[in-house]
């Protein structure tokens, strides 16, 4: 098995770790915490589809299902942050923005079978900046005493680091398709790994909630 495919699969399976948590107390999971127990699922569900796809059939392109799921994992995401944030009618009109964008860029741009890494790199903007203004109204209103408790910390670590992380390979992830293939395998490697640390801190954030 290639290095790029067992890590693919570790990280499609590192997505039980917190869906079982979440799975576990799923009638006690707070409102807030509902959209990380649907992301992990999409996200299954995407990992499932495209690996089979990959593997068992012959040249078939599976970037429509990346394009699906950049959409679902940023709207359940900004609706956790709508939840904790105030400024919900800013919020709002971004993801308005954002959707308007994203629609016009996979009809009409870039298209559904190109990674969409415009659409993307937005995107990681967006929660960037949102985890940003998280950890500032955090840190300014301090809530608790053991802030390590919060669940939506944990959160905020995981979409920071998968989405500044990952912000460079959705920008040049088109051009190496077309003239470094093996530096895109490698850096897509990258990607799965950072993968696998976001479901972790998804799994610590659920974790910190079953505690409470």
């Amino acid at each position: 098995m290639s290095p790029e495919f067992l890590i693919a699969y570790i990280s499609m399976g590192s997505v039980f770790v917190p869906l079982c948590l979440a799975l576990a107390h799923k009638k006690r999971i707070p409102d807030e915490l509902i959209p990380i127990y649907w992301i992990l699922i999409v996200s299954l569900a995407c990992d499932v589809i495209s690996i089979s796809l990959l593997k068992y059939a012959i040249s078939i392109n599976t970037l429509l299902i990346g394009n699906i799921y950049l959409f679902a994992q940023f709207s359940l995401l900004v609706w956790i942050f709508v939840k904790q944030l105030q400024s919900k009618k800013v919020i709002s009109i971004v993801y308005i923005f954002f959707i308007f964008f994203y629609v016009i860029n996979i009809s009409f741009f870039q298209g559904p079978w190109v990674f969409n890494s415009v659409s993307n790199v937005l995107a990681s903007l967006i929660l960037i900046a949102l985890c940003l203004y998280y950890f500032y109204r955090l840190l300014n209103d301090l809530p608790i005493m053991h802030i390590h408790s919060l669940p939506m910390l944990w959160i905020s670590f995981a979409v920071l680091m998968y989405y500044a992380g990952n912000f460079f390979l959705f920008l040049v992830s088109n051009y190496l398709v077309e003239g470094a293939r093996e530096s895109h395998r490698i850096i897509w490697i990258l990607h799965n790994l950072l993968n696998i640390i976001k479901n972790i801190l998804f799994a610590i954030a659920l974790w910190q909630s079953y505690r409470k």
